[in-house]
């Protein structure tokens, strides 16, 4: 991310986090990109260019962004259990627009025209740097365990992740949320193929967003009289914040970099932070509703409390 951002911090000119929020997303591996290669990062990058002002568009457009974001989701789950695609893959497409167009849907489909344009020379610096001084990024790596739980098919979790995902958005854009991002992410990454992984990762999702903000909020009050500190701690936080193994900790990382950044950038901070908050908790809200709902008979079943007479 280093020559986006350090293009931003020299001359204001936000083509740098443009620049550099592309890289930084196809520089994650999520934990699961075994098997990633330069095809699937080309494609992609193409994609997101291709795609981004129709997204931008359809954030400002709540109507037609609710029936798109649902097909978008199932077709995602589709691709990541039934072909070969590495799951980061889709997860960077996903979250690249999805939080993309959530900053420029207020200016427009023209504001998002150079940001999409700077998503192929970010991939091929992203490549030359990460490919090249990490070559072994490419193999397949060890998967982190799944928790135990009960799997559901791929239709009905496609299902699932759609109604989740619709539902999660439209309540953000009734309730006049900024961020909406968060909302439709936060129940996307609940709804996993298993009940039970679902329900322990919603946990840890609220929880971490909950440290997390509560962090950005004490920084933002104990700092204020020291700018160039704040400045410096969220410097920090956007090199590590894709770091940490740990959901929890990389939730709160996440989260306190969300509110840090908004005023680095000239936003509201304190807005931003209960955006961020908000959206999550209404997001695995929405998302375990429909867990449950899809929850094979066998886990509730086993999930019952014992009845003593």
């Amino acid at each position: 991310m280093a020559p986006g951002l350090i293009w931003w911090s020299v001359t204001g000119d936000v083509r740098g986090v443009a620049f550099a929020f592309p890289a930084l997303c196809l520089s994650v591996p999520y934990g699961n990109d075994s098997g990633l290669r330069p095809l699937h990062m080309a494609v992609m990058a193409v994609l997101a260019a291709i795609l981004l002002p129709g997204a931008t568009w359809l954030e400002a457009h709540p109507f037609p962004c609710v029936p798109v974001v649902m097909a978008a989701m199932a077709i995602s789950v589709v691709v990541r259990r039934r072909t070969a695609v590495p799951s980061g893959v889709a997860n960077w497409l996903m979250i690249y627009l999805l939080y993309q167009a959530s900053e420029l849907s207020a200016d427009g489909i023209a504001a998002s025209l150079v940001p999409a344009l700077l998503v192929l020379p970010a991939a091929a610096w992203t490549y030359a740097v990460c490919f090249l001084l990490w070559p072994g990024r490419g193999d397949a790596e060890k998967q982190a365990p799944k928790i135990a739980g009960a799997s559901i098919s791929v239709p009905r979790h496609a299902l699932c992740v759609a109604l989740a995902a619709g539902t999660a958005a439209t309540a953000a854009f009734l309730l006049h949320s900024t961020h909406v991002n968060w909302a439709i992410w936060s129940a996307i990454s609940v709804v996993q193929s298993g009940t039970r992984e679902s329900l322990d990762k919603s946990g840890r999702r609220v929880l971490g967003a909950a440290i997390g903000c509560s962090v950005g909020y004490a920084l933002l009050v104990w700092l204020q009289a020291l700018p160039w500190l704040l400045t410096a701690i969220t410097a920090v936080l956007v090199v590590l914040m894709v770091a940490p193994e740990t959901y929890v900790l990389a939730v709160a990382i996440r989260s306190a970099m969300a509110i840090l950044a908004s005023l680095q950038l000239g936003g509201d901070a304190p807005a931003t932070g209960l955006a961020r908050i908000g959206n999550i908790a209404l997001g695995v809200s929405v998302a375990l509703v429909f867990v449950l709902a899809f929850a094979p008979a066998s886990w509730r079943r086993k999930t019952q409390p014992a009845v003593v007479s």
